[in-house]
């Protein structure tokens, strides 16, 4: 009985402790937080951007449970706004009502959130690390048979191969069906993930150091994209692609990369996250995001904090070189004869 009186009182304690987070979470708060909106989706989006009209600042307050009444009048919304507002984040599923308050129904990963997840994140990143050391042989066999190895080392494009294609973006949609195994949700007729993410205001790379990949330039015949984290304003001309160095992909070496590369390690990454799946079940849980979103639409964004934690683990283990600025700008062939 002592045993289990402490656990309830620790239960106690940590509850109680959660709300007053939220509680003492201001509206002032809030407006002087740097709130950015991240949408993951094919062709498909919301048909509300809540970027225009404080939607997203509305929503975080929300969130941190600040009276409909405190919004209204820093927001300087009158009851018929507010109420416009609410039915239309409403008919695109990103907010419901439950009872006498209102749900955002997207994630909203806050600062603490987001250091949480980081976190939550190390472990299984340790993991994926350590097994794509183990595979860089027949990564790098598959290097040696592009052109491009004839001009630059494995090492010298690893920052590009062992974390944006064999982990993010020529992986990340094989991984969703793979492992997710269900379609994205259904919002007023679109599928997507989105989430509203804050940053710290000084922040000088993306949100907790995330890496990205973003497209510059597209045509017929070629793509020319950059991945990183330091595709912000502070880093001024970072999408001016013209006067970086960008390495060349052509047709006969992009599907080698864009691929074979990120099929050879795919069958072990989804074992990885299928050993860890009660793992990932557990922070959903955890960190309430359970109350907001679907298991899948959580997991995709934490997927994000695993491989850049994976990534900075294999920088630290001099595996990957990093690029300089931290950005690497290549180009593919768009259409492959």
């Amino acid at each position: 009985m002592k045993t289990v009186k402490i656990l309830i009182t620790v239960l106690i304690v940590s509850l109680t402790s959660s709300c007053m987070h939220k509680s003492n979470t201001s509206m002032d708060d809030v407006l002087n937080s740097k709130l950015l909106v991240y949408q993951i989706s094919g062709f498909d989006g919301p048909k509300v951007n809540i970027n225009n009209d404080s939607l997203a600042q509305f929503l975080t307050s929300l969130y941190y449970n600040v009276p409909l009444t405190d919004i209204e009048t820093a927001l300087q919304w009158d009851s018929e706004t507010t109420l416009n507002n609410i039915d239309v984040l409403i008919e695109n599923k990103l907010l419901s009502k439950r009872g006498d308050y209102y749900q955002p129904t997207l994630g909203i990963l806050t600062l603490e959130r987001g250091q949480l997840l980081k976190e939550e994140a190390q472990k299984v990143a340790n993991i994926i690390a350590d097994s794509i050391i183990k595979s860089l042989p027949k990564i790098q066999k598959i290097h040696d048979q592009t052109n491009i190895s004839n001009y630059h080392d494995f090492k010298e494009l690893s920052f590009f191969y062992l974390s944006n294609v064999l982990l993010d973006n020529f992986q990340i949609q094989a991984m969703e069906e793979g492992f997710l195994n269900k379609p994205r949700p259904m919002r007023n007729g679109s599928r997507y993930y989105i989430a509203i993410v804050e940053d710290y205001t000084d922040n000088k790379t993306e949100p907790y150091g995330i890496y990205g990949n973003q497209g510059l330039f597209w045509n017929d015949s070629i793509g020319i994209s950059v991945y990183g984290n330091k595709r912000v304003k502070s880093n001024v001309g970072w999408d001016n692609y013209e006067d970086k160095e960008v390495y060349v992909f052509d047709k006969d070496d992009t599907p080698l990369v864009t691929e074979k590369m990120p099929t050879a390690f795919l069958p072990t990454l989804l074992d990885l996250l299928n050993d860890n799946k009660s793992n990932f079940e557990s922070t959903y849980q955890k960190l309430n995001f359970d109350k907001e979103v679907t298991f899948e639409e959580f997991f995709i964004f934490y997927y994000h904090f695993v491989y850049t934690v994976a990534t900075d683990i294999l920088i630290e283990k001099d595996i990957i070189i990093k690029p300089q600025n931290s950005l690497f700008y290549y180009q593919i062939a768009h259409k492959v004869q």
